[in-house]
């Protein structure tokens, strides 16, 4: 066998893969060349697939470098974004090669007409597409947060005449990815270190922190885990008295903190979230929610108790659907 080009990538003299040129000086971990310099050999390397798809956690969608690039365009610096791309965008796995001698044979006279038909008419539907959210999506009570708003019935409960029942978003996974892309979107700006959930359906949006690589943190009831601290008694949304806990050394100080909860009312038990944050000496960088009911004010309250910020996607000006109740339906909701 005759000799390989020793001019190769790595030292393996089995690699037949030629060396990257490499620029004078020293260098950062995704770079060639010196620190800031904007010379990034792997994207102008021959062998970068333009091609290749890579899975944007921020939405679950597969898009090319070209198509990243553009779209967070003016968002980051490039060298940010390639980091991002490297380290967070999982590849999109293609289908697998089959092999085997009766493939082949199949493989080589081709599809009948009818096979190719059928194959064209049962495409993938069943299969969750993620969705590239626009600019307005992101707003309260834009597009996607009224697609969302027409999902979520309300009932009589817990002697209120609207109870909003956000189980309707859960039997809808698309919107429900979406919510938390949405979510995962406006606090990665703000550069948060944990995300923190009410018991219990502040619970569900622990994708948001999994799309953001941060922990998620539980907020609950008193006596429900060990070696915890509490915010004190204080008033729930609907009626009576309650106490919320957080786990020691969960949240330290100098973390920035967002509480998310499925509704805010009156906003006593985000209160308590932002009560027990100053304890631990962290800042509550926004009080999140799914929905915001205004006209209770619970927005001064936490803005007056410390949050830097409260937000809400859905306000209930939107919210008009109406639960079908079965024949016998009874408000049999208890304080919990």
């Amino acid at each position: 066998m005759a000799p390989r080009d020793k001019e190769r990538r790595s030292q393996d003299p089995k690699s037949s893969v030629k060396q990257i040129p490499k620029k004078s000086g020293g260098g950062g971990k995704y770079t060639f060349g010196q620190a800031g310099d904007e010379y990034y050999a792997e994207w102008e390397a021959d062998y970068y697939d333009p091609e290749e798809k890579r899975i944007d956690p921020a939405d679950g969608a597969a898009y090319t470098w070209d198509e990243l690039s553009e779209f967070y365009k003016g968002k980051f610096k490039k060298k940010a974004l390639e980091e991002y791309w490297q380290n967070e965008c999982t590849v999109k796995k293609k289908k697998g090669s089959k092999t085997g001698d009766s493939w082949k044979a199949k493989a080589a006279s081709g599809p009948t007409p009818a096979e190719s038909l059928t194959k064209a008419n049962s495409k993938d539907k069943s299969k969750p597409q993620g969705k590239r959210l626009a600019a307005d999506d992101l707003e309260t009570d834009g597009p996607l947060a009224k697609e969302i708003a027409a999902i979520i019935p309300y009932y009589p409960y817990k002697k209120l005449d609207r109870f909003y029942d956000v189980g309707g978003l859960l039997a809808h996974p698309k919107l429900f990815n979406a919510m938390c892309a949405v979510m995962a979107k406006r606090y990665r700006k703000l550069g948060v270190t944990k995300i923190l959930g009410f018991e219990a359906r502040g619970f569900l949006f622990t994708p948001v922190a999994i799309k953001l690589g941060v922990p998620f943190v539980m907020l609950r009831k008193a006596g429900k885990m060990p070696n915890t601290i509490s915010s004190g008694p204080y008033t729930k949304e609907y009626e009576g008295v309650d106490e919320m806990c957080v786990q020691k050394g969960a949240v330290v100080k100098g973390d920035k903190v967002v509480l998310i909860d499925d509704l805010i009312a009156t906003g006593g038990t985000l209160c308590a979230g932002i009560k027990l944050m100053e304890a631990c000496e962290a800042e509550v960088t926004e009080c999140s929610c799914l929905v915001e009911l205004k006209a209770l004010k619970g927005r001064d309250k936490c803005l007056k108790a410390g949050a830097k910020a409260v937000w809400g996607f859905i306000s209930e000006d939107i919210l008009n659907t109406k639960a079908e109740l079965p024949e016998g339906y009874v408000d049999d909701g208890k304080a919990h």
